[in-house]
């Protein structure tokens, strides 16, 4: 009788348990991923007669890419190939800790709120107030600015711009925003924006004038233009973006998924 080592057992004992999924990325539902913002969209192309049949190479994509988790979004016929259910699946990745893209309590320095630079562009300050003075670190600034805030009744502000005054002396001057707590919106933004995010949709009069500094494309399946909004939003927050302007949405052959040209701005 053939003697085995221990390495054989070993080896034997890995060889009889149920095979696992090789790769660690994990889907998300439709409404786990609603509020995420994706590290960025990939895609996969293979043989899949539905969307689900990509999970395992979706999943080793993802994992290539370094993200924790997926959600598949969309499946389009392939325009070559010669399998009839040759397709491709598209789906967004995100990272373990991805950041959300819902609103946040406000922050605030010494009671009065401080704004972001997406929402200080959201909103039109009432007034912009400048100071000059020699400051150590950002917090004297920032408690400068407040202090200017609080004697001028404002909601919230925004430091804009900080610059040498005086090399020499090293001192700085400081351009501040000031907001009303009902502040109007910009009116090169549509106020359908959601207040507070991170990102905003220009209307289609400032996209004839604003220049994009990138445009990128995604995909999914979307009942509407509030759909495609919402999704183009995540997207240019994704990448970095103030502003966004949906382009154009074209359908593919089959007509299960869009395609969505998107501009971004800052």
């Amino acid at each position: 009788m053939k003697h085995l080592n221990k390495s054989s057992i070993a080896l034997a004992l890995l060889l009889s348990l149920p095979v696992a999924n090789l790769y660690a990325a994990e889907p998300l539902t439709e409404q786990q991923s609603e509020n995420l913002i994706p590290l960025k969209e990939i895609s996969v192309t293979g043989s899949y007669l539905q969307a689900q049949n990509a999970a395992d190479d979706i999943s080793r994509a993802a994992d290539e890419a370094g993200a924790k988790y997926y959600h598949i979004k969309a499946i389009e016929s392939a325009s070559a190939g010669d399998s009839s259910d040759r397709a491709i699946v598209y789906a967004d990745i995100y990272l373990q800790n991805a950041p959300i893209s819902v609103s946040k309590e406000p922050i605030t320095h010494n009671n009065v709120v401080v704004y972001s630079r997406s929402k200080a562009l959201y909103y039109l300050p009432f007034e912009v107030v400048k100071f000059k003075g020699n400051y150590n670190n950002t917090s004297e600034i920032m408690d400068e600015a407040s202090k200017l805030a609080t004697e001028k009744g404002a909601y919230a502000f925004y430091v804009d711009s900080i610059s040498a005054a005086d090399t020499k002396n090293r001192a700085q001057d400081v351009d501040v925003l000031l907001y009303k707590k009902d502040a109007p919106v910009r009116n090169f933004i549509v106020t359908k924006a959601i207040a507070g995010q991170d990102a905003y949709e220009i209307s289609s009069d400032a996209f004839k004038t604003m220049q994009p500094y990138e445009t990128i494309t995604f995909h999914g399946v979307f009942n509407n233009t509030s759909e495609i909004s919402a999704a183009a939003q995540k997207h240019a927050i994704a990448n970095g973006a103030h502003f966004y302007y949906v382009k154009e949405v074209s359908a593919n052959r089959a007509g299960t998924a869009q395609t969505v040209y998107l501009n971004l701005y800052k």
